[in-house]
């Protein structure tokens, strides 16, 4: 063969090879970060392909995304951010629900698993994700106001969910409301459940957002979608 074919061939080969081995790049809202981790993980092992994680509050992500950020794939917490990148011409792909999430009023030192009688009577500093960025902040404002509690406490905010449970697992603060997923999967104890009924919908949506790696993308959201993935999500505290 011809010396300078066989390059131009070892080059082409080798441009093939890096593009379908490119690295996925996808924004995780932080309630999803451990299990997106794991998921990502498992799909680089089946598919030899490298899946990044971008993880912060919804509504951060959402800013990042709008001013260009470079991400593949975008796993929001809420449908509310996903139907604002289709509106705003940032996607053209249909987006799918992975998970719906669910909030607990989390006080680790209670002697036992508190009830609602318990969180009705609770007066002290309050964690919760910031409103403004994080729909798991909206849900504990809605829950809040649903129980005519929200003018009677002080709130410690963190940017994401992540950050408000983190503010009670250092006993910064001495409850919070923080997601189901954090509490169950680091075994914590002493926590209720707050009733659907009391704030939306914790219904997590997710929208591919580069057609120039649409294949991988569609890849990833399927592995998501599939059974076996979808079993290990509702086991880690989501429906």
């Amino acid at each position: 063969m011809n010396k300078y074919l066989s390059i131009i061939i070892f080059i082409f080969t080798g441009l093939v090879s890096l593009q379908s081995h490119a690295a996925l790049n996808v924004a995780v809202a932080s309630n999803f970060k451990l299990l997106a981790l794991d998921i990502g993980k498992q799909f680089s092992d089946k598919y030899a392909i490298d899946v990044n994680i971008s993880s912060a509050s919804t509504g951060t992500l959402y800013q990042q995304i709008l001013r260009g950020a470079p991400f593949d794939l975008f796993l929001s917490a809420d449908q509310k951010h996903v139907d604002l990148l289709k509106a705003e011409n940032k996607t053209t792909q249909p987006d799918f629900i992975y998970a719906q999430g669910h909030l607990v009023f989390w006080q680790p030192n209670a002697l036992s698993n508190p009830t609602i009688d318990d969180f009705m009577a609770y007066t002290g500093r309050l964690a919760i994700a910031n409103p403004k960025f994080a729909p798991y902040g909206i849900a504990a404002q809605q829950s809040l106001e649903f129980t005519n509690k929200w003018q009677s406490l002080e709130y410690i905010q963190g940017n994401n969910i992540n950050q408000a449970y983190q503010f009670v697992e250092s006993k910064n603060v001495t409850a919070g409301l923080v997601s189901y997923a954090a509490v169950l999967q680091k075994n914590q104890p002493h926590y209720l459940l707050i009733p659907t009924a009391w704030h939306q919908p914790l219904i997590q949506s997710g929208i591919v957002l580069n057609d120039k790696k649409l294949k991988e993308a569609n890849l990833f959201r399927d592995f998501l979608l599939s059974t076996e993935v979808q079993q290990q999500i509702k086991s880690q505290g989501y429906n």
